[in-house]
């Protein structure tokens, strides 16, 4: 997940470590077992996860918008 140090470290460009915070990366949150999502839009005015699994729905997994142009979701 990323944390707003994440972030802070992402906007200064020193991030080293920013390939295990952005793309697709399983976890347990809550005890829910599912797939946290992230990645770099700041153009975007909405980002979605879809597939198979949820009929191809744009509205069914939507990611939220972080600082920085970061969407993210689980």
């Amino acid at each position: 997940m990323l944390s707003d140090f994440d972030l802070h470290l992402f906007n200064e460009g020193a991030h080293d470590r920013l390939y295990e915070k952005l793309g697709a990366h399983p976890l347990k949150l809550n005890g829910s077992s599912g797939t946290h999502f992230a990645t770099w839009a700041p153009n975007a005015r909405e980002v979605s996860v879809i597939g198979d699994f949820n009929g191809w729905n744009p509205r069914t997994n939507p990611l939220s918008r972080r600082a920085s142009g970061v969407w993210s979701g689980f």
